[in-house]
């Protein structure tokens, strides 16, 4: 029989990982736990992101309008209701609920609840890292724009 270990090399809880701290509102992230469970830094991949979210509850808390040049994204809602928009759709998620966004569309998410948290976990593919991926806003491609 094979000795079934507690911990392993190639698992990870989202709470051994410290939230990020680096994320700023002014680009786009605001009243959000986020941590970065699986990139290039935690199991060294290469095209895989995976993180968990926790957006706080009540008008506010949001990850704004963004877009990744090199990565497709997809997210996945375990506890709450939140606002998706991609492209120029707008929609509730809710517990269970996946959306996908093609590689270079914007999107962005929001808390529906002024009560309850909206717990996601979501990843990139194409890119292991957030730096990687790219990330810009629309301010950052009119800024681009005006210097051309």
């Amino acid at each position: 029989m094979t000795d079934i270990k507690e911990t392993s090399q190639y698992k990870i809880t989202p709470g051994e990982v410290s939230p990020d701290k680096t994320l700023r509102e002014d680009e786009g992230w605001f009243k959000m736990d986020v941590r970065w469970v699986v990139t290039n830094e935690t199991f060294e991949s290469e095209t895989t992101v995976v993180g968990r979210t926790i957006l706080a509850p009540g008008i506010g808390a949001k990850h704004d309008i963004h877009r990744h040049p090199n990565a497709e994204e997809w997210e996945y809602v375990l506890h709450g209701v939140g606002i998706k928009h991609i492209g120029d759709e707008t929609f509730y998620m809710r517990a269970g609920d996946l959306a996908f966004h093609p590689r270079d569309v914007y999107h962005g998410l929001e808390n529906g609840s002024d009560t309850e948290p909206l717990i996601t976990l979501w990843g990139y593919t194409g890119a292991g890292s957030l730096k990687d991926a790219g990330y810009f806003t629309p301010e950052d491609d009119r800024k681009a724009a005006e210097q051309k």
